[in-house]
Parts: structure tokens; sequence; C-alpha cells
């Protein structure tokens, strides 16, 4: 097929597949690797994880479903199907199932995100409360929005089929629907970008460490960015002379959005395994070096490289366990989610406010040590 039509038009056809599977590619090695440190390092799976497949299955349908769109023609001028209009609107009708993963992906990926600040979060009311907001807030807006979308005409077909007569909604109401929805979005990721620096800035540590991680855990602030230009391209839904061209401009930036959700809320928990030995600090009594028991895998490992243990072997290796204290009747919470071990966590008499770091120490043996005879 020619890349560019009667009037020397680009064919958007070939860029839209080329940004779902490039993204898909990504965002699969990106949460691949998310799973690796999971399942293979912190041995655990928490809710923001569950919910992190959930995105990329998400992601996945989306880029099927334009790939079948764009079989069709989505990316060519309405013009160009003078002779097909039967593949016109089919072309229509698979870029309109497909709004469901392009709201619903990038949704579920703040959604994953929030969760994983709970996790991380002291146990305040206010922080919680906060952020519980956010994902109902999140949830209830993708999910009207996927219902106006589906019930603007009657029947649903009415939208891609003009021969049949259906009665349908002014196509205004679902650029509105969508300016709220993106809107509401592009605001969330601001939130989840920054929240995490409010965590960080009071703990005691280097604040190129305090810069660092905060960044890795505002990657939101690049998926907010896609979500400006979606919105910009929203006014494409009024568009309905020439959907075939105008709905592939908004699939491209709804894909981008999507994707760059999933690995945005990823990346923080890949941490571990970016972290070489050289980089991994000596000092394992430093609580600066340690926000989370989630690196200590990591740590472990680069001291076995780095220490001569001669013929002493480890019976157990050291586990570290931070546990974040709450402001509220001292409590103490763990979380178990970053933990490598949760024994010994639990100190009955400690309440103190902050960033508790508990170290199991080794019990060595002398492999040549031989019992005197009695």
């Amino acid at each position: 097929m020619d890349n560019t039509n009667s009037n020397g038009s680009e064919d958007l056809g070939p860029a839209v597949l080329s940004v779902a599977w490039t993204f898909a590619g990504i965002s699969i090695l990106i949460v691949s690797l998310r799973f690796y440190v999971r399942l293979g390092i912190v041995r655990k799976l928490t809710l923001d994880d569950y919910t992190t497949i959930l995105t990329l299955l998400f992601s996945l349908g989306n880029s099927v479903f334009l790939t079948i769109s764009t079989s069709w023609g989505l990316g060519r001028h309405i013009e160009t199907f003078s002779s097909e209009p039967l593949s016109a609107m089919y072309a229509v009708k698979w870029v309109f199932l497909c709004e469901l993963f392009g709201i619903m992906s990038p949704g579920f990926g703040r959604i994953s995100f929030a969760i994983l600040l709970l996790n991380l979060s002291p146990p305040s009311k206010i922080r919680r409360r906060f952020l519980w907001a956010v994902i109902w807030i999140q949830f209830a807006l993708d999910v009207g929005t996927v219902i106006l979308i589906y019930a603007q005409c009657q029947p649903i077909e009415g939208f891609w089929n003009k021969s049949i007569n259906a009665k349908c909604l002014p196509p205004y109401a679902q650029v509105y629907a969508g300016y709220l929805q993106s809107a509401v979005g592009s605001l969330v990721d601001l939130v989840l970008a920054v929240f995490p620096s409010t965590l960080f800035w009071n703990l005691n540590m280097q604040w190129k460490q305090k810069v660092f991680l905060s960044g890795i855990m505002g990657l939101e602030i690049v998926a907010m960015i896609a979500s400006i230009v979606k919105i910009v391209q929203l006014r494409a839904i009024t568009q309905v002379t020439d959907l075939t061209y105008t709905m592939a401009i908004l699939a491209i930036w709804w894909t981008i959005e999507a994707n760059l959700v999933l690995i945005a809320v990823s990346i923080p928990t890949i941490r571990p395994i970016l972290k070489t030995p050289k980089n991994l600090p000596h000092d394992r009594s430093n609580p600066s070096d340690n926000i989370n028991a989630f690196y200590s895998w990591k740590l472990a490992q680069a001291n076995k490289s780095l220490e001569n243990r001669g013929l002493f072997e480890p019976i157990y290796e050291p586990t570290f366990i931070n546990d974040i204290s709450g402001d509220e009747n001292h409590q103490t919470t763990q979380r178990e989610a970053y933990c490598m071990d949760a024994v010994g966590a639990r100190g009955v008499g400690d309440h103190s406010v902050g960033i508790r770091k508990d170290i199991t120490v080794s019990i060595t043996f002398d492999q040549d040590l031989q019992l005197a005879p009695v």
C-alpha cells in the first residue's frame, strides 16, 4: 500500500503501528524487569504489581486493536476510501473500540503508582486518605468516560456505520468528557510526581540522594506532558468528516501517554538491578544508605564479593528491615513488600518517630574447628 494518498498527504498508518509496538516492546521489557525484582529479590507480589499487569494488558490490547484498525486503513484521509467505503467503516469501528484501552491503561497505571506510594507512606491518615481519594477519582472518571463513549450512540454501531438510523449525542459531548478525564489525569500525574519528594525530603540523607530518589519516583511528569498533548488532540473527535485520519493522530498520543505512565510507574521498582556492586554502600550501619530494605539483597551480594570470609561461612545473610513510623499514637507499620524478611522486625518498647533499621547479625562457624574429646 502506498504511504501517500491522492493529495500527497502522508498516511499515518505506519506511524501508528511504529508507536504502538515500539512502546509495547519497551513496556514489556520494563514490566518484566519489575517482576524479576519482585519475584527474584523481594519474593513477594503486592496489589500495585497486579494493577501493573492489568495496565500492561490494556496497553497490549490497545496495540492489537490499533493494528486491526490500521489494516483497514486508519491513518488515511477519508477521500482515499471513495472506492472502498467498507474499509473506512471498519477502520473507524476498531479505533473507536480501542478507546477503552487508551483510557483504562494509563488510568490503572496511575492507580498502581498510588498504591505503591500507599505502601511507602507513613501511616498518616491525611496522606493515606489523600492517595485513596486520588485512586477513586481517577477510577470513577475513567469508567464514566468509557460508559459515555460507548453509550453516545444507540445502537452503538451507529458511530461507525452511518447507514444506520442511530440516535447519537453531539460530538462535543465526548470532547468535553475527554477534556475533563484527560485534565484530571494530567493533574494526577503531577500530584504523583511531586508526592514522593514529600516523603524523602525530610529524611536524614545526602541531598543528592534525595534528588535522585525524587527524580526516579517523579517520572510521572513525563507522562503528564503526553497527556497534555493528547488534550490538545481531542478536537479530532469533532472532525467527523475525516475520522480515519484525525483519530490516528489522537490514537498515537493516547498510546504514548498509556505506555509512558506504565514505564514511569515501573522504573522505581527496578532500581535494585540498576545499582552496580561498586556503587553500593559498604557501611551497613549508615541509615542514609538504605531508605528501603528493598535493596538489601543487592547489598548482601555485593559484600559477598568484597569481603574475605576465609574459612568462615554465614549461616544466615544479614537482613535489613526499615520501619516507617507514624505520627499517630507512635504506631509502627512495617512495609513488608519491600523487605527481604520480616524476622525480628517488631520492637516492643521502641516508640521513636522516624525510620528504624534493624540488623540481624550473621552467625558464623569455623569449618576446621574440631571438638576436643571429653
